[in-house]
């Protein structure tokens, strides 16, 4: 024990706080709370070994711990669960991916609000339904609700200082068309109210709120308001008939079962809103050395109430942690109601543990144990992580590269290399829409936040590492593209830049490149997902310039504009398809006349000589 640990063990104070153990690089490996710090962690240092093997080598590897006081339990418990999310140390139970679950954002600070997904929470008065653990269910339930409330899925800050005609979404009739004018905020709102009831599970309440709305605009004689109404209540019954009855009573309940197995576990979560089964969400966990079954209850029980968004009245699991009262009173204080967590003997709470165990049982045979997929990881991507110092193996890593002469037809990359092998069907290619001229940093920030946002919306999940081919401001640039697609500051992974002269790494926050020696595998890694992204945003750079090329030559043609030549590109798709087409045929595209058959395959014929 070093001489600076016992002086903060003399000096500990015995009021409520977090403890935090570090080990000799200064890294947390370990977050704990304690309703008397002074009692709680000398309890580990006692000259007597600790019981439990991981205890010991926890204690072992702590060289410093740092603490931090809080007024209450409830404080010490909601700082604890923070500050795990935070450093995700080594010794504590950890949920993967927490910070790439989608969420359904409602907006509520604006006359027409928006349904969007997201995966970052702000406090902006917004409400969040999540998490989703499952994207495509989000999506699809996403693609329910504008089915059926036809609400606006754009982005538009209305109501519009001059209303449009609507867009397709209006013309279709899969949204009101508030950008017309001609729906009014209050209206509008309570629609939402309903998207809020939805996505909470009240559906009687809201079956009975649509039923009582067709009701009203009936006697009103509003039968266009009525009818939509009466297919709304249509849609939301045959949703209910799908739902299977399986507790009786109108208490809203999850069902938890967790299953472990060598450093990882699995926790099914049965979700089931007034006696229905509205769906299930699957959650993985990792942690260090042989964890009971009730340490890894407790752990995950705290994090995933931490980032849930709606509460139920009752938790049911197998066994009933420690800690739970202090559980029920943090939730007390987060949603002002009580909310019991209860391990039922016999019934049909039994019954659904039963069922949620067996889930897990299946999902977490199916899994790879972390022993059996380590040794398949690249050693490159091991060696990356060293040299780079990353939080986490940069299993997944996206590279973005620009293409353009002088800012004409300029084109974007991205390519994805997973464990150190492309991974193609993640290729993305980009059209720069919105910069005009040589401005390659403006470039980089449009193609990032363009592919973020397909993150930031659940569609895709986020890579381990991004690397961009430049330095230090494409890389500012790349970062500031993340953040514009609505990415939160702890959301962002590690962004590197690699120099096309020296093979320099540049990582933001460091003064000096990163030198990684030229016969490393690490180095021969990025060099390799560098020049793939220059390859395939050069490729699509020609051919953009040969398209424009082209389509110009046909505009040459006396009598073939820019109009007329674009028809024949898209009919015939290319110039050698217009070249080997019958002329008849090419007589038939409209515009076309006799005259300029003959003059364009003249000069086709021309073209085709020289």
């Amino acid at each position: 024990m070093t001489k600076n640990l016992k002086e903060k063990l003399a000096n500990l104070p015995k009021s409520p706080g977090v403890y935090t153990f570090k080990d000799r690089n200064g890294k947390v490996i370990y977050v704990g709370k304690a309703k008397s710090l002074r009692s709680r962690v000398r309890s580990y240092f006692r000259e007597s070994a600790p019981e439990h093997p991981r205890t010991a080598v926890l204690v072992s590897r702590t060289h410093d711990l740092d603490f931090i006081v809080t007024l209450s339990e409830v404080e010490a418990l909601i700082l604890e669960y923070n500050l795990i999310k935070h450093f995700r140390p080594r010794y504590n139970v950890n949920l993967k991916d927490d910070k790439k679950y989608p969420y359904i954002k409602v907006t509520s600070r604006e006359p027409f609000p928006t349904v969007f997904p997201t995966r970052t929470l702000k406090h902006d008065g917004s409400r969040y339904f999540g998490p989703y653990t499952d994207a495509k269910a989000m999506r699809r339930s996403l693609k329910l609700l504008t089915d059926v409330f036809k609400i606006r899925t754009c982005k538009r800050k209305l109501p519009l200082k001059r209303p449009d005609r609507g867009c397709l979404n209006y013309h279709i009739g899969k949204c009101l068309g508030p950008c017309r004018g001609d729906v009014a905020p209050e209206a509008y709102k309570a629609l939402i109210h309903q998207v809020c009831q939805y996505l909470s599970g009240r559906m009687t309440d809201l079956i009975k709120d649509v039923t009582a709305r067709m009701e009203r605009e009936s006697a009103r004689l509003k039968f266009e308001e009525a009818a939509r109404l009466r297919d709304t209540l249509n849609a939301l019954e045959k949703v209910r008939e799908k739902q299977v009855m399986v507790s009786p009573g109108a208490k809203d309940r999850d069902v938890i079962a967790v299953r472990s197995e060598s450093g990882r576990a699995i926790a099914f979560v049965l979700k089931i809103r007034e006696g229905k089964l509205l769906g299930k969400e699957v959650f993985r966990l990792g942690f260090e050395g042989d964890v009971s079954k009730s340490e890894i209850m407790r752990s995950f029980l705290e994090q995933y109430l931490g980032v849930s968004t709606i509460v139920p009245d009752e938790i049911v699991v197998e066994q009933i942690p420690d800690g739970v009262e202090l559980m029920r009173r943090w939730l007390r204080t987060k949603t002002g109601k009580n909310t019991k967590v209860l391990s039922p003997k016999s019934g049909k709470g039994r019954d659904l543990l039963t069922m949620a165990g067996e889930n897990a049982d299946l999902l977490l045979a199916r899994s790879v144990p972390a022993e059996k997929h380590e040794p398949r990881i690249a050693a490159s991507v091991k060696e990356l992580k060293r040299w780079l110092n990353l939080p986490e193996l940069p299993f997944t890593i996206a590279a973005f590269d620009i293409s353009n002469i002088q800012g004409a037809e300029p084109a974007g990359s991205r390519v994805v290399f997973r464990n150190g092998r492309t991974l193609k069907s993640m290729y993305r290619r980009y059209s720069i829409e919105s910069v005009k001229g040589p401005d390659d940093f403006a470039m980089m920030r449009e193609v990032v936040m363009r592919a973020w946002s397909h993150i930031e919306s659940g569609e895709e999940d986020a890579p381990d590492l991004v690397l961009i081919d430049g330095g230090k401001g494409q890389v500012s640039s790349a970062i500031d593209g993340i953040r514009y697609a609505g990415a939160g500051e702890e959301d962002i992974p590690p962004v590197i830049g690699i120099a096309k002269r020296l093979d320099e790494i540049h990582v933001p926050g460091r003064g000096d490149p990163v030198q990684i020696p030229h016969d490393s595998p690490a180095l021969r890694l990025l060099q390799r997902i560098r020049d793939e992204a220059h390859r395939f945003a050069v490729d699509y750079h020609r051919k953009k310039r040969r398209a424009r090329s082209l389509k110009s030559m046909l505009q040459e043609v006396d009598g073939i504009g820019r109009v007329l030549s674009q028809r024949l590109l898209t009919d015939f798709g290319s110039v050698e398809g217009i070249r080997q087409a019958d002329p008849d045929a090419l007589a038939g595209v409209k515009g076309m006349s006799g005259k300029k058959v003959e003059a364009l395959l003249a000069a086709l014929s021309e073209n085709e000589t020289t």
